[in-house]
Parts: structure tokens; sequence; C-alpha cells
């Protein structure tokens, strides 16, 4: 897009609460450049009590697609007017089209995941996989992470609740007809086992939460020792995670990566068009080194 945005420019938008750390505009408007194409696309404060009024006035001003950050992947799912088959497997959505009669919502965030621990080549099959968390991005990447065949899922929630539901949800709906892989929820105050000869193989941390509170790190010692970490998270509410992993010497992946492949399907579903992937990569590791640097700065005494 050549000088500033006209009418007809396409907006998009990602929609969050908080989302002033999000760098989706960085990554997606590079995108749209790359391509040739006149869009822009803007972070917007939405709460989750004034969701419904924003879709809808966003779906009446023509606002050509959003993405959703947690809280409002599962949030939205009332205000669509259909889903894909990959929204509908979990209910929650983090990408919306606008369409004629409403918003048709998408998941891209399993897609995205899937890809992303593709190019990290983090072995998941016949591992034990902890998995903390059981809310919209948990929901969202579980199938594909059930299609890898680890050879067991522990998934943990803060009250146990949501674990149980997610762990009944995938069990009756297994991405891609995949069966057998035993799915077992739990709450963070139980008392995990620390068994070295069953000890966790792989650690994947999908809360919305940047502390690592006592009960959690009692998990983090059932992994094995060279046992990766990945986190969702990215940037400074990533930085408790890095932390403990460095401290326990383990290879360890934030969720840039998943924002780049969840945000190139996103871009996809959009467009119809391919994603310049590596523009959009670039894009977000210029921004990323940027805000490491302001955050080195800004804790200098």
């Amino acid at each position: 897009m050549s000088g500033g945005p006209t009418a007809r420019t396409r907006v998009y938008a990602v929609l969050g609460h908080p989302v002033d750390h999000s760098l989706s505009p960085t990554m997606q408007n590079a995108a749209f450049r790359a391509s040739g194409q006149d869009a822009a696309y803007v972070a917007l404060d939405v709460p989750p009590e004034r969701l419904g009024d924003a879709l809808r006035g966003l779906h009446a001003a023509g606002v050509a697609g959003l993405n959703l950050t947690t809280p409002l992947k599962e949030a939205a799912w009332p205000y669509l007017a259909g889903a894909s088959e990959e929204a509908a497997r979990m209910r929650t959505v983090n990408t919306l089209r606008w369409e004629r009669g409403g918003w048709m919502g998408h998941a891209t965030d399993g897609e995205g995941f899937g890809d992303w621990i593709g190019a990290l080549r983090v072995p998941v099959r016949g591992a034990r996989v902890l998995l903390l968390g059981a809310g919209g991005a948990a929901r969202s990447i579980a199938p594909w992470l059930l299609s890898m065949e680890p050879a067991a899922i522990q998934v943990l929630s803060r009250d146990g609740g949501h674990a149980r539901a997610l762990a009944e949800d995938v069990g009756s709906a297994p991405a891609k007809g995949t069966r057998g892989v035993a799915v077992r929820p739990g709450s963070f105050d139980d008392s995990p086992a620390i068994d070295p000869a069953g000890a966790f193989d792989l650690l994947i941390r999908a809360l919305a939460s940047d502390a690592i509170g006592a009960e959690e790190a009692r998990w983090w010692d059932t992994l094995r020792p060279d046992a990766p970490a990945l986190e969702l998270n990215y940037g400074a509410r990533a930085a408790a995670s890095r932390s403990r992993a460095k401290r326990d010497g383990r290879p360890f992946e934030d969720g840039i990566g998943l924002l780049l492949h969840q945000g190139a399907r996103s871009f996809e579903f959009w467009t119809g068009t391919a994603a310049p992937i590596g523009v959009m990569r670039a894009a977000l590791r210029t921004a990323s080194e940027a805000l490491a640097q302001a955050t080195r700065v800004e804790d200098k005494p």
C-alpha cells in the first residue's frame, strides 16, 4: 500500500484484553505491504463483557478480518455466523473473516502449533507430555498434539474442572481419527509423583498467567532434565518460564514462532493467498529484538 489509508483500505484488527503487548500488527502489516495489498492491521483493547458489542459494530463497519487473543477465544463462539471444521471441533476461535451473513470463525492456533512443532523438530511421538492450561489456546492445540501420537498427555488447570472438560472433548473428537492416547486431567493442587523413570518428556505451557506459582513449579520438577519447555506466550510474558528453563538448563522456546505460523494461517484464511512468511518472520525478529532491548534499558537502575 502506497501512502496512507484511504476509504478503500481493508481493515483488520487483533482484539484482546490486554492487547498492548501484541506483535501481530507489526507482522501482519509487513505481510500486507509485501503482498501489495491495500490493507491495515491494528490492535484494539476489548474487555470480554464488551465483545458482543464490538463484534457487531466491527462487522457493521466492514472490518475485513480479526484475530482474538485470550480471554476472547472461547467467548466469541456465540457471535459467529459459521465456523470451520477446525474451530467447531473445540468450539474456540482466534481468527474471524467478514462474510455478508456475519463472522466466519476459524482456529489457526492448532495449525500454527503443528507448523511450529515441525519447524522446531521437537520429538512428540511416544513422549509423555505435560500440558499446563486448559483454556482457549490449550483447546486449540490439544487435537493437533494428540495427532502427533504422544504416549500420554497430562493436562492441568487451576481447579481441575477445565482440564477434565478438555480431556473429555479431546477424547470424544480426536484429531484425524487418532485414538488410544491417554489424556489425563488434573489440578495444579494435585501432588505430582516425581519418578525419574516416568518423568515428563515435554512441557507445553498454555497459561494466561505470566508468573510461575508454587503449585505450578512443583510440576516443572517432574520433567526429565533434558525435556524441552515450550511457552505459548512470548516476550515479557514469557520471562518467568524462560528464567525457570534457564535455571534448569533445559531447551526453551517462547511463542514467537507460534505467533508467526498461526499468523500466516490467518493471513491465508483472510486473503486466499500464500503468506509471505519470510517477511513476517523478519518483522517479528526485528520487533522482538527492539522490545527486548527496551526491556533491558528499563531494568537498569
